[in-house]
């Protein structure tokens, strides 16, 4: 029996989807509910399962293209038990790639039977874990099912990987060993690394010299070049930027904060956060004084109806955080922060940035902010003039706090500064609005006592 499966319903208001890739092949065999393609729509992208079991007869789209909903995407030969054949519904989070092919890893000579390899790697499509730490799994021969796990959401990590290569202590099973590929220079990269990982043979003088001597340079082919399909989020995310590049008139509004009494603070407050299972940063205070300074000034809390010629000021304040990814950049949205206290924005900004790295962000969670903060504190910078990101009309940009010398009461002592930055849309909000907003929150940040007053 052939069946027309079609893209389905992936949320309210959606009418098509791009097909970021598939995750099975022509010929495969399908369980119901395995996971066959993922489908992206704004910026979450969901994986959909098969409606039955059975072999895919034929895909009909190809990775890159946009479909509209109801489209039929593939053909399906239903085998087996009768089952349903109602398109199911998109999973309601994002997730992680599957495996490119979950039923054909081969099986570890001292492992069970193929047959039982096969069934614990057919569980592998349902376990959390990045694309390099499956094809790591795939090359080894070990099922991620077999893993234990420490990555949020029972996200199996890399790390998780490489320690039970190594055998650590608790984390292979009984008599389990994985196959590890020799580390030749024509083995493939990821085999490569599992051998390197793998348990030591007993040391001798020649392999302490050779972990001493220095590490080969990586060679290079004259020429050459790799292509990288330009589709997904990475599309979606370039397609956001250049509409708000090339439609909005950027301006950047750049203060330096000393930022002593605020990190004072934050250190003496974090003990209290720890308590609930809270990891207190310098963002949630960031973001409590832009609330503050948002409904002072609510023209940077706003869009711009170009088609009814009006302003549309938000009433509500939900700020969206880019979140960098294995995927991709994401944007979760901490909602109605100003009516928040700290460490309720703190708890949510932990959820909701974990759950987009691990790829578990629903499409309500990343959808509906009125301003969006970017960070690079952790990585560094003095500051940048990031895009907008549209239909917004601001986004402040927080960076790296350091020790620097600060005159304080006619002398020179060493605080701790960090510069912020504010992007807007100038058709919007004028350049004295700029000033006056990030003047209120450079007064809250270097007073964060004053934070208690509210909005």
């Amino acid at each position: 029996m052939t069946i027309e499966f079609k893209l389905p319903d992936i949320g309210e208001g959606v009418a098509e989807g791009e097909i970021v890739r598939w995750i099975v092949n022509e010929g495969d065999q399908v369980r119901e509910d395995q996971p066959m393609v993922e489908v992206m729509t704004d910026k979450a992208t969901v994986e959909i399962g098969s409606p039955v079991t059975g072999r895919v007869a034929k895909i009909l789209v190809k990775a890159g293209q946009v479909v509209p909903v109801h489209s039929v995407i593939v053909h399906l030969e239903k085998t087996g038990a009768a089952t349903s054949a109602a398109a199911p519904a998109a999973t309601a989070q994002a997730s992680f790639p599957a495996p490119q092919a979950t039923h054909a890893v081969a099986a570890p000579a001292s492992a069970a039977p193929a047959s039982a390899a096969a069934e614990a790697t057919a569980s592998d499509a349902k376990i959390l874990a990045a694309p390099a730490t499956r094809k790591l799994a795939r090359e080894s021969g070990v099922p991620l099912a077999a893993v234990p796990a420490s990555g949020p959401h029972g996200r199996v990590t890399k790390d998780d990987l490489v320690n039970f290569l190594k055998g650590a202590p608790g984390a292979a099973p009984a008599g389990f060993a994985p196959r590890v590929a020799a580390a030749s220079a024509h083995a493939p990269a990821a085999a490569r690394e599992v051998a390197a990982h793998a348990a030591p043979a007993a040391p001798s003088t020649a392999t302490a010299a050779a972990r001493h001597a220095p590490a080969p340079r990586p060679a290079f082919a004259a020429g050459g070049e790799e292509r990288i399909p330009y589709r997904g989020i990475r599309k979606a995310t370039g397609d956001q930027m250049v509409r708000s590049a090339f439609t909005a008139p950027h301006f950047t509004y750049v203060e330096e904060i000393d930022m002593t009494a605020l990190y004072a603070l934050r250190k003496d407050a974090a003990g209290i956060a720890e308590q609930d299972g809270v990891k207190l940063t310098y963002l949630p205070f960031i973001m409590k004084a832009l609330c503050s300074a948002l409904r002072r000034h609510p023209s940077a809390n706003a869009t711009l109806d170009e088609k009814a010629g009006e302003i549309v000021v938000k009433k509500d304040i939900h700020v969206g955080i880019a979140t960098d990814t294995e995927r991709g950049l994401m944007v979760p949205v901490v909602r109605n922060c100003d009516a928040r206290s700290v460490l309720d924005i703190a708890a949510d900004l932990q959820q909701l940035t974990a759950k987009a790295r691990a790829g578990q962000a629903s499409r309500e969670e990343l959808t509906g902010s009125t301003i969006t903060i970017t960070s690079a504190g952790s990585i560094g910078g003095l500051f940048a003039t990031p895009i907008i990101n549209h239909p917004e009309v601001a986004i402040l940009g927080v960076y790296q706090i350091k020790e620097k010398p600060v005159v304080r009461n006619g002398a020179i002592v060493i605080g701790r500064v960090g510069y912020l930055s504010i992007t807007l849309d100038h058709r919007v909000v004028d350049g004295g609005t700029a000033a006056h907003l990030m003047n209120h929150m450079k007064k809250l940040l270097e007073n964060p006592g004053l934070l208690v007053l509210g909005s």
